[in-house]
């Protein structure tokens, strides 16, 4: 059916303008003109060709396209050392562990537990600390343990370097040419040993947008700074999946870890309101699945959605709902998932409780959403200060010892798979208190 705007006529993508011809009273009697008035009349203009292909989503393509790169860059070392890649495996459900840094160590201990696959953050700042010159040995290390202790990569591509920050009060706030050859060149080196890219970190704080790369406890606090527009995150994201894509065809593209808050300020955006706004123009086609971060703030994972002002680990539905209603069927990744035994941010648990909600969430996760692919546990960390708040999170002491989080989780893991392909969990303990 076509439908009128103004003086045109569309119909299936093409324009027709329509003629209008107003002859005065006398011109009528003149035979050729009447002839002339019909012809005009009864002609319009053909339909506009089709497109030969489908302009990009206007989302993704905000900032496309870029102005010409940098000069070619040098990178110490020039030629990775690394084995042969591993074939991507289309693992239905992926138990994961966020790490630090990724050393035999670390991996070693992510393997042992029986995890299959490590989230890891590849600094921009520390790979690319000038212009114009990368530095891989660490990543070049964190790629090759993986690869030997079976682990599929998942990385994140964040925390600019001083150089590439913009002097600005708002948008993007780094560099997003320099960005751009940054994801392109971490993608092109890397080519099939990473499963997936992570595309910035937490959008909706200004903490991790405007002031990326920050740990200490005033730095969450500051009110500086300035929350992403959503739709300049949708744009970078697609600058980011146009680089992928170039450089690893089979590489994913990871959009979001949004932070759970349900703040409006200066420093944060409720994560369902971003998301919202994220897909104000339609679901944006530049990315292969969303993640978010789902901490459980002290509760247990079979607290109910409104619990504590949906600040638990059922808000994950209300993503999901802003996803179906928009028509996106894509999968969610919870890339960050945990309970910290240290009084700080978090309200703290005991370590006992830490191991029950943990196995508890899991079990959740595949019992009630189906449409999530992958839960990290945040995180796996040694050799911490004592009372350092990454340490009350992770999974292992600072000397290395187990805690009974790991110890459980490592007992689930190493358990046989039904039938159906499901995994079998253990029935710990009731929690302390």
């Amino acid at each position: 059916m076509a439908s009128r705007h103004g003086d045109k006529e569309t119909r299936g993508g093409g324009t027709r303008r329509l003629l209008c011809i107003s002859p005065s009273p006398h011109s009528l009697s003149d035979p050729l003109l009447v002839v002339l008035i019909i012809f005009l009349i009864a002609c319009r203009t053909n339909d506009a060709p089709p497109a030969t292909s489908t302009p990009p989503p206007a989302g993704c393509g905000r900032f496309l396209p870029l102005p010409a790169g940098n000069a070619p860059a040098r990178h110490e070392p020039p030629d990775p050392r690394l084995p042969s890649p591993a074939a991507r495996r289309p693992l239905p459900f992926r138990h994961a562990v966020h790490t630090l840094i990724l050393d035999e160590t670390t991996a070693q201990l992510a393997a042992g537990a029986g995890f299959d696959t490590v989230v890891q953050v590849f600094p921009w700042r520390d790979l690319n600390p000038e212009q114009g010159r990368y530095t891989w040995d660490v990543a070049d290390g964190m790629v090759v343990n993986a690869r030997r202790y079976g682990l599929d990569l998942v990385v994140r591509l964040d925390m600019p370097p001083a150089w590439a920050v913009r002097p600005v009060t708002a948008g993007v706030p780094f560099d997003l040419a320099a960005y751009a050859d940054f994801v392109g060149a971490t993608a092109a080196r890397y080519r099939d040993h990473v499963l997936a890219y992570i595309i910035w970190n937490e959008p909706n704080l200004a903490a991790e947008w405007s002031r990326s790369g920050g740990d200490l406890p005033s730095h969450w606090s500051a009110y500086d700074g300035w929350v992403a527009d959503p739709a300049d995150y949708v744009g970078v994201v697609g600058v980011a999946y146009e680089r992928i894509r170039a450089a690893d065809p089979g590489a994913l593209v990871v959009a979001g870890g949004l932070a759970p808050t349900n703040e409006f300020s200066p420093r944060a955006m409720d994560d369902r309101e971003f998301l919202r706004q994220m897909y104000a123009g339609g679901p944006p086609e530049c990315f292969h699945v969303l993640a978010v971060h789902d901490y459980g703030y002290g509760l247990s994972p079979e607290a109910g959605r409104e619990t504590q002002d949906g600040l638990n680990l059922a808000r994950v539905e209300d993503i999901q709902a802003i996803m179906a209603t928009n028509g996106d069927d894509r999968p969610v990744w919870i890339t960050e998932l945990g309970y910290t035994i240290q009084p700080g941010q978090h309200p703290a648990v005991s370590a006992t409780q830490q191991a029950t909600y943990l196995l508890g969430a899991f079990r959740r996760v595949q019992r009630d959403w189906p449409w999530i692919e992958m839960l990290a546990v945040w995180n796996l960390v040694y050799g911490r200060p004592p009372g350092d708040e990454m340490s009350g999170y992770s999974l292992v002491n600072s000397d290395l010892t187990p805690r009974p989080a790991y110890q459980l989780l490592q007992e689930m893991l190493h358990q046989p798979l039904e039938a159906t392909g499901a995994r079998s969990y253990p029935q710990p303990s009731p929690a302390a208190p």
